[in-house]
C-alpha cells in the first residue's frame, strides 16, 4: 500500500511518498514511524484513498489502497 505525504508531513519525512507492506492502518503508521522517525503519528490526519478520514488502527487495508498523510498541527 502507498502512503502519500503532503505539507509539513512531507517536509519532515523528506519524501513525497512511501510504499509499505501493511494490512491495517496501525501497521501502516508503524512502518511510517520506522521509515520517517521525524514524524509523530499522533499528529497526523489520514485519508483513505482520498475519500474519507480514518483513525482506527485496526481498520483493514486492501491491496492498492492509499493513505494520504497530512500533519494535524496548526499554527495561529
Amino acid at each position: 500500500m502507498r502512503l502519500e505525504l503532503y505539507g509539513i508531513a512531507r517536509l519532515r519525512a523528506g519524501r513525497p511518498a512511501l510504499d509499505v507492506d501493511a494490512a491495517s492502518v496501525g501497521e501502516a503508521l508503524e512502518a511510517l514511524r520506522r521509515a520517517c522517525p521525524g514524524l509523530d503519528p499522533g499528529h497526523l490526519l489520514l485519508s483513505l484513498n482520498g475519500e474519507r478520514f480514518v483513525s482506527d488502527p485496526a481498520l483493514r487495508l486492501a491491496p492498492g489502497d492509499t493513505l494520504v498523510v497530512l500533519n494535524a498541527e496548526a499554527g495561529g
